[in-house]
């Protein structure tokens, strides 16, 4: 959101420049009852592609330290790795009561096209005027949670997007919540907690019909000692080629390592159920974990939020598949453990079962 052009022509974080913008900004619009703002900026500024598990903790950290003073919270950062940030901080965070808002642009600020002033604007009057205990991602003009969203466009103002679960909140001529679909509060008395330590040690690996088997073997059998997950991006509900069965050998040599593999589907839309089809079974014989309706953004967030709390292997699956921050809905009944008479339902006009 902050960057300018360098003598180079590219794009780079530019200290000072976005907390002056801000503060501009804010009193450009006196009319509009904007909340006061105060503006903390880091000493480094970084692109998103460069942060993670110690930035987030630094974030979370902030947002506990300075829970008490303030109504809500807008964090400022890049939109490539926001939706890992936001989905982490949203584990981070214990017992939440007050609005947390990530936003960014696709444009930067000191263009005339840029989307920065209405993200930023709009954020801020969402975090100081709505009762969500919760994070969130802000963007052209909705409100999504943050462990349900991931980005879906490099190039259009409407990056963003929460394919499994509804926005919470949108904004026209007025703000249009969803209250029906925010978080809890937590009960009086329940103080806001910071988890730190988040791991890191994970590889996500996306399946394709040309995927180096091979490698994901070696990965099981060597890389064990500085992996400690591997998140599988398979086909549709979560399937898996069963013909070489190398790949089969490479999941039980990984969980027989003590390494835990979660299977997403590349699907932007749908669950990984496991069962659904034959080539699955041999997948829940090697004891992976199905990440049902979760992102892989939030399934990455959720394993380092689970190692940090030192969770044991034989209670990880259940919790993966449970709703900690809303991240993940229930299991939907696979076709395999449906009955004969639901088994074989009629597609509805247009539609085609595919596997």
């Amino acid at each position: 959101m902050g960057m300018q052009p360098d003598s180079t022509g590219r794009l780079s974080p530019v200290p000072g420049y976005l907390s002056e913008q801000i503060h501009v900004m804010v009193a450009l619009h006196p009319a509009d009852n904007l909340p006061e703002v105060y503006v903390k900026e880091y000493p480094k500024l970084l692109d998103s592609s460069d942060m993670g598990p110690p930035e987030w903790s630094i974030i979370a950290q902030d947002i506990f330290d300075n829970y008490n003073r303030f109504d809500g919270f807008v964090v400022i950062m890049g939109t490539d790795t926001m939706a890992y940030c936001a989905s982490a901080v949203s584990f981070m965070l214990e017992n939440l009561g007050k609005p947390v808002i990530f936003t960014g642009s696709q444009v930067p600020i000191h263009r005339a096209s840029s989307d920065a002033r209405r993200n930023l604007l709009s954020s801020l009057r969402v975090a100081a005027s709505l009762r969500v205990p919760e994070v969130c991602i802000f963007f052209e003009q909705v409100l999504l949670r943050a462990n349900r969203s991931r980005k879906c466009d490099a190039g259009s103002f409407r990056a963003f997007d929460s394919p499994n679960f509804p926005a919470l909140a949108t904004l026209g001529l007025e703000l249009r919540p969803r209250p029906d679909l925010f978080l809890r509060a937590p009960p009086p008395g329940r103080r806001l907690a910071v988890q730190g330590g988040m791991g890191a040690r994970m590889v996500v690996v996306k399946m394709a019909p040309c995927f180096d088997v091979g490698a994901l073997l070696r990965l099981a059998t060597a890389g064990y000692e500085t992996c400690r997950a591997v998140v599988l991006e398979l086909y549709g509900t979560g399937n898996a080629p069963s013909a070489d069965p190398r790949f089969h050998q490479a999941l039980r040599a990984a969980r027989s390592h003590g390494m835990v593999v979660v299977v997403t589907s590349q699907c932007a839309r749908g669950s990984a159920v496991p069962g659904t089809y034959a080539v699955s079974q041999e997948l829940e014989r090697a004891g992976v974990i199905h990440a049902l309706d979760m992102t892989t953004e939030a399934t990455c967030a959720k394993l380092a939020y689970l190692f940090s709390k030192g969770v044991a292997e034989d209670q990880l699956a259940r919790l993966m598949q449970t709703s900690l921050r809303g991240e993940v809905g229930p299991a939907p009944i696979s076709l395999a453990a449906a009955s004969p008479a639901a088994s074989s339902p009629t597609p509805s006009p247009g539609a085609e079962p595919c596997p």
